[in-house]
């Protein structure tokens, strides 16, 4: 067997490959597909569900007090080196043996300038579009609630902004009130200094996090399914058509045989066999589409629906078991989001001279956090008897996380000062799931008293 053990420093060069052909800068139709389809996961720019001007009316006699948000960071490069410098190496590999197709050598140009684009230091920041993906939400919250905000200038509320300690977060909160006070100024002197906030917005890896962790490690259900899905005939199959487009056949063989092993130090990232490989392209397809304002990244030419779409799967599977509603009578997976709702309430119901607190964090909040709410699509767990795949759930990351998902809870109070919340998930209306119920005669909106009796038990 041949082992690399790759420095995560390292500059590859592949100068065997031909330079990729030109193409558009628009996002492209592949990736349009993708999008429209969810085969894109987790990495789905995001879009507004929406819009907010069809939003039911208020109940008469309530007033919009405050406002409170949690959303994941924006769009952004690869959270590390990996699978960028995985991919580049395998291809190397195979362009020194001379087993690269006419199209593995396109797909090596375009791993490369995948690669440069990250270079010096751009792994884990969010990317143009996912500054573009906050501020445009932070302006059109303000389009839909003018009045609450100029309200907070006139009284000099104040205005919390919460982060994970994570720089993408961080850097999501910043360009979100980039994007209010470039429409309303006179907010600037009302926000706090950013605070990071762990046991709310990193909680899977915060203090009282260790059965969750567990649960990733050990647990025999979660292991058990995702090797059943993992060794499925149809998508070893799709992995190695995948590849069969880029590389020559005695080199997929030698991959396939184990003949080949690429690791990294301090990383769990590796290729060891075909379908390892496609799911490092399956990564980086995936992640070039949140980096259309950084240059064209078009995959369009390369990847197939059909082998992408087992791929997507696979890595759904992992989400929904490992931060979704996972198996049917166990919580483990959303218990910890409990804390988060719970200082949503105590925000929404004492705001103590705060009109808003907006909070920035992770896929791994955002989806516990939709399974806890009982967000329909994004709550239903299955028997551990039932595998998970897109025919018997309804489960999608890209409709539950994509990136810069958010869930904002609108606050309204009457003169009896009851107070009303009601949720929007990516800018809809949305209900509250399980034992919920909605204040009298609306759809949307629920006392939060009853929140804290339905969530909170």
């Amino acid at each position: 067997m041949q082992k690399f053990l790759l420095s995560s420093g390292m500059l590859l060069m592949l100068s065997a490959c031909q330079p990729a052909p030109q193409v558009a800068a628009n996002v492209s139709a592949a990736a349009t597909t993708a999008s429209n389809g969810a085969l894109l996961t987790s990495k789905t720019p995001y879009q507004p569900q929406q819009d907010w001007r069809s939003y039911s009316a208020v109940p008469v006699g309530f007033s919009a007090v405050g406002l409170q948000h949690v959303a994941r960071h924006g769009s952004r490069f690869l959270s590390s080196q990996g699978d960028d410098i995985l991919m580049l190496e395998l291809l190397k590999q195979a362009a020194d043996a001379g087993a690269l197709t006419p199209l593995g050598q396109q797909l090596a140009a375009l791993v490369n300038r995948l690669h440069q684009a990250h270079q010096p230091n751009n792994y884990g920041e969010i990317s143009a579009l996912g500054v573009q993906e906050h501020r445009q939400m932070a302006q059109r919250l303000l389009a839909r609630s003018p009045q609450l905000f100029e309200q907070a200038v006139a009284q000099q509320l104040r205005i919390a902004v919460l982060h994970s300690g994570r720089e993408r977060a961080d850097q999501s909160g910043d360009a979100f009130v980039a994007g209010l006070t470039e429409v309303m100024p006179a907010l600037k002197p009302l926000f706090d200094t950013p605070q990071a906030d762990e046991r709310t917005l990193y909680f899977y890896k915060a203090e009282g996090s260790e059965a969750f962790a567990r649960y990733r490690d050990e647990d025999p259900r979660l292991l058990s399914a995702m090797q059943q899905l993992a060794a499925d005939p149809s998508r070893q199959q799709a992995a190695l058509s995948m590849l069969a487009r880029f590389f020559q056949p005695e080199f997929l063989n030698r991959l396939q045989q184990g003949e080949i092993e690429l690791t990294l130090p301090d990383d769990d990232d590796a290729i060891r066999n075909p379908l390892d490989a496609a799911n490092v392209l399956f990564s980086l397809y995936s992640i070039a589409s949140n980096l259309t304002l950084e240059g064209p990244f078009d995959f369009s030419e390369l990847l197939l629906e059909e082998h992408l779409q087992p791929l997507a799967e696979l890595d759904d599977a992992d989400s929904f078991y490992g931060r979704g509603p996972a198996f049917a009578s166990d919580d483990i997976t959303y218990r910890l989001a409990g804390r988060l709702v719970a200082d949503m309430l105590d925000k929404a119901e004492q705001p103590n001279g705060y009109v808003a607190s907006f909070r920035f964090t992770h896929a791994q909040v955002l989806m516990p956090l939709a399974a806890l709410l009982g967000i329909a699509g994004a709550s239903e767990p299955l028997p551990q008897s039932v595998l998970y795949s897109y025919k018997n759930s309804p489960w999608r990351s890209a409709k539950v996380s994509p990136m810069a998902a958010n869930v904002q809870w609108e606050v309204y109070r009457n003169a009896d000062n009851l107070t009303l919340i009601r949720m929007l998930h990516h800018e809809r209306e949305t209900a509250f799931g399980g034992t919920c119920q909605p204040y009298t005669g609306s759809h949307f909106f629920y006392t939060s008293s009853e929140l804290r009796r339905c969530l909170l038990p």
